[in-house]
């Protein structure tokens, strides 16, 4: 009985890990050809304060992430350090990387709403379910077309407008010239560097990147990038992942653009003892540890690398 039915969920899973990888690029495509345009609404833009003095800041969630209004307890945390850390700055971290069209989850009409609402319900309550796995596993997928050749201009054009209208919703002024920086966490590491070059195109300001733990390709976009702070902790195996997964970011491939990029001297690493890709020892682990929160460190590096 039992192994009949862990053969049962076996089989499930498999069917929805073949399916979600089927439906990763048709996304895509479908933004591409305008059919999901209208799935989001923008509200108007707030009068102009002082967009040309203040720093954006852009906060791109993990594959983890649902929708961008609904981030995971230690990330609420971690954004509210950040921003008493960075009092200056306008910071954005209500924008969901995982959708070229920016549509979450939760709030659109999908095959498998009802799934994603439940998965919310256990990610916001930090109970691990087998559920959560299919929100990751869909989201790498989504990465993965950020970082593909075929695929991924297209993708990222699309993440760079929906960053757009983030900035644009929180007062950002077009030709302003102020400075952008983006911090993507995990995979939206690569939605940002994949999205930086339209995204500099749109805005004519520099661009730069932090990356937590950042799973990362040898993307084109590097090359719009002032700098790309690749923050690793020295116990985060998952970030190691983009260094094998991506061959044109192996030592080799000596003309790739992650390999020109650090000739030049636009990548720079930054490592964090005591610290994993997730959890409490993660990078934004809550449990004080000499007094001083995971999270707080990480937002006091971050704070640091800005204030530059």
């Amino acid at each position: 009985m039992i192994s009949s039915l862990l053969f049962t969920v076996f089989l499930v899973g498999a069917f929805a890990l073949m399916l979600t990888a089927a439906l990763a690029p048709i996304e895509t495509l479908s933004w591409w050809a305008g059919w999901t345009e209208d799935e989001i609404e923008h509200p108007a833009a707030p009068p102009h304060r002082d967009g040309a003095e203040r720093r954006y800041v852009v906060y791109l969630s993990g594959v983890a992430s649902l929708s961008g209004r609904f981030l995971l307890p230690r990330e609420t945390v971690f954004i509210r350090k950040l921003r008493s850390e960075l009092p200056d700055a306008t910071i954005i971290s209500d924008v969901f990387p995982y959708s070229p069209s920016g549509a979450p989850l939760l709030e659109t009409p999908r095959l498998f709403g009802q799934l994603w609402r439940r998965v919310q319900f256990f990610k916001l309550s930090e109970r691990r379910t087998f559920l959560s796995v299919l929100t990751n596993l869909r989201n790498i997928y989504q990465v993965m077309v950020s970082a593909d050749r075929r695929y991924g201009p297209i993708f990222n054009q699309g993440a760079a407008k929906v960053i757009e209208d983030a900035l644009a919703d929180a007062g950002y002024v077009r030709g302003s010239g102020a400075p952008v920086a983006i911090i993507g966490y995990s995979g939206g590491a690569q939605v940002a560097i994949g999205a930086a070059a339209f995204l500099r195109a749109r805005i004519g300001a520099p661009i730069d990147v932090i990356g937590l733990g950042g799973v990362v390709a040898s993307d084109p976009g590097l090359k719009y990038v002032r700098t790309y702070h690749h923050i690793m902790g020295d116990g985060d195996n998952i970030q190691r992942f983009g260094a094998v997964l991506f061959p044109d970011r192996w030592k080799a491939a000596a003309y790739s653009d992650w390999n020109a990029a650090k000739r030049e001297g636009r990548i720079v690493k930054h490592v964090m003892p005591d610290m994993i890709h997730a959890g409490v020892k993660g990078y934004f682990g809550r449990p004080l540890v000499n007094g001083v929160s995971n999270g707080e460190r990480t937002a006091k590096k971050i704070a640091s690398l800005l204030s530059v």
